[in-house]
């Protein structure tokens, strides 16, 4: 069984070797492939962690979520006339955020037979791995503050032990259904971004 990594230290040195680790590009291309980091410890234990076919959508939506951090950045400066644009960019962002995460589950889920009598996990893991790719960006953001508010450097040794934490509860997911004792959530998603009805 997956072991719960070790607890962040509050030492200066640790804390930058931390940030260093968990920072990831913010600004990437959609199309990258190469895992820059940001999942490889939820990763480590999948039957399919290396696989092309599920690195690409991966790195695509953590892409697609940091352009989307940095649009609701500009929302905040905007002008009332800049706004009705960048919230339509939000929505298409996030419709596509959303296709990425069920292709994610779709090769995930297909890695593993297991029987419908199980129960099944409280979230899909692609959705796990959507609020990690989100937590790795707060941290990136946060620690960019820390020059300028050394309170800042808490938040972040908090920010760092819930992604160990969130890391470590993938890996046990996986592990759960590899062994058969959990199966994926059922995969029909109801929200329509930027769709009447939704």
């Amino acid at each position: 069984m997956t072991e719960m990594p070790a607890q962040v230290a509050l030492d200066t040195d640790d804390l930058s070797r931390d940030l260093h680790a968990a920072m990831v590009k913010a600004h990437s291309g959609l199309d990258e492939v190469e895992p820059r980091g940001w999942c490889d410890g939820a990763l480590a234990e999948m039957r399919v962690p290396r696989s092309l076919e599920l690195l690409t959508p991966l790195n695509r939506l953590h892409a697609v979520n940091s352009r989307q951090w940095e649009a609701e950045d500009r929302i905040r400066r905007a002008e009332d006339g800049e706004i009705p644009a960048i919230k339509r960019e939000i929505d298409e962002l996030n419709s596509l955020r959303h296709k990425l995460i069920e292709q994610v589950d779709r090769i995930i889920g297909s890695a593993w037979d297991v029987s419908q009598d199980v129960p099944p996990l409280t979230e899909s893991i692609g959705s796990a791995l959507d609020r990690l790719s989100v937590l790795t960006l707060r941290i990136l953001h946060t620690g960019r503050l820390v020059k300028k508010d050394a309170g800042t450097a808490k938040r972040v040794v908090i920010l760092l032990r819930q992604r160990d934490d969130l890391v470590w509860s993938i890996a046990v997911a996986c592990e759960d259904l590899e062994a058969g004792r959990r199966r994926m959530p059922r995969p029909e998603r109801l929200k329509l971004y930027g769709k009447p009805g939704r």
